[in-house]
């Protein structure tokens, strides 16, 4: 649902009698945008599609646009189409989700009078009122609830010229101390600064030639970078957004545009060259794991790992001390024991009872390394509870059943997509301990 209403705020927000791809830097000869956006998954252990996103364009207007998300392996996906006045003004937005809880249907409508917007209904939800000066300048924007009390006031104020102003937004009726001020330069964002409760930061921004953001710099020395590339009309075909100090949040974009004439330009296809290029965490962890790919261990049970305080571990093998950047720590929450997932060779390793309050500190513990033809394993813990792991991630209990096996020896698996597999000796197995798990 985040993606759906930061859409719907979005289109509130743009106080505008029209909605046009131009104002979103696309060139007027434009027919179709079709968006990927990739973020890196820890648990698949790769760069997987958060979000798309498909426009359809009419001579600049938008007439439709389909958004999918993705959470794991759920999908939601939702429609927006635009219906124009006769002047090209915005009439309506419809919204219909497609799949998924995506959402529910909605209506947009925007009310004009003698060219101005003058009030915006979201069906049920909300009616936002805009007021204008003499001049036709917007200085005020009134959003009410269903229930027709203020929900959030915003003010226009300090005028240059149309495009370079402020605007300051408020809770309710306006008249609380708490605000996001936001200053506005030739139609550019360059800085906002929220207050509340006496916490404030502020946020200055930068752009490229092309009125794109290229730098948000914070009060606190944190920052987001963006880097673009541009096809020959100077639409944007790839975006890199990275957060130095928070590389798991660093996204990337991959768009296809398509031109009246049927040309295109871009794909939404996953670029790992171009992540390469900008994403200096993923750079270092990828020629790290080519490196490891060509070291010829000499031992089975390579991986050693050292117990520190509050939680610390390191892991070493016989090349480098430094082995962990190229490892995952599985999230093992049924039981006691470290997995391993060692992302060079796909192999799985355990230290049985790592996590026990009395298994020995600062010392260095061998990790014994599986194998299994399913590229599954399980292990049970002290109630007998058993759990599952594949490919570096724990696979959820409540995808498996398990049953009694002809021979009493054994337990039948069954997987939720119809998969039967075979745990043996069960009652010779021991608490903590991995094995792997059989076809039947």
């Amino acid at each position: 649902m985040k993606h759906y209403f930061l859409l719907l705020f979005s289109i509130l927000g743009f106080s505008q009698s029209q909605f046009k791809a131009s104002d979103f830097g696309y060139s007027d000869d434009v027919v179709k945008v079709e968006e990927s956006l990739y973020k890196f998954d820890k648990n698949q252990n790769k760069f997987s599609v958060q979000t798309l996103y498909t426009t359809e364009v009419k001579d600049d207007f938008f007439q439709k646009q389909i958004l999918e998300s993705y959470f794991g392996e759920n999908k939601l996906k939702g429609e927006y189409r635009f219906h124009y006045n006769a002047d090209s003004s915005l009439k309506e937005i419809n919204y219909t989700p497609l799949e998924g809880n995506f959402g529910y249907p909605i209506k947009f409508i925007f009310q004009h009078e003698k060219g101005k917007l003058i009030k915006v209904i979201v069906e049920n939800m909300s009616s936002t009122f805009y007021e204008y000066d003499k001049i036709g300048n917007l200085v005020k924007e009134l959003v009410k609830d269903a229930y027709d009390e203020p929900a959030e006031t915003i003010f226009y104020q300090d005028y240059i010229d149309k495009k370079s102003y402020t605007k300051i937004k408020k809770s309710n009726d306006g008249s609380g101390s708490d605000f996001t001020k936001e200053i506005y330069k030739n139609g550019l964002l360059t800085e906002s600064e929220y207050v509340s409760d006496g916490f404030k930061t502020i946020t200055k921004y930068e752009y490229d030639t092309n009125r794109n953001v290229v730098l948000q710099n914070y009060n606190d020395s944190s920052k987001i970078v963006y880097s673009y590339e541009y096809d020959v009309k100077k639409n944007k075909v790839r975006v890199a957004k990275l957060s130095p100090d928070f590389s798991e949040d660093n996204s990337f974009t991959f768009i296809k545009i398509t031109y009246a004439d049927g040309t295109t330009s871009g794909s939404t296809e996953l670029d790992l060259n171009f992540i390469k290029k900008h994403d200096k965490a993923f750079r270092e962890k990828d020629s790290l794991v080519q490196q490891y790919q060509k070291v010829a261990y000499t031992r089975k049970d390579y991986l050693s790992v050292l117990k520190g305080e509050e939680g610390a571990i390191e892991i070493q093998d016989s090349y480098d001390n430094d082995f962990e950047k190229v490892v995952q720590l599985v999230d093992t929450p049924e039981h006691s024991s470290l997995v391993i997932f060692n992302e060079v060779d796909q192999s799985v390793h355990f230290v049985r009872g790592f996590y026990l309050d009395d298994f020995a500190k600062h010392e260095w513990h061998d990790a014994v390394k599986l194998e299994s033809p399913t590229g599954i394993y399980w292990v049970k813990n002290n109630k007998f509870k058993i759990s599952f792991y594949k490919d570096g991630k724990y696979l959820e209990s409540g995808n498996f059943s398990v049953q009694e096996d002809k021979n009493p020896k054994h337990l039948v698996v069954k997987s939720a997509d119809g998969s039967i597999y075979q745990i043996k000796n069960i009652d010779a197995s021991e608490v903590g301990r991995l094995y792997p798990l059989f076809k039947k």
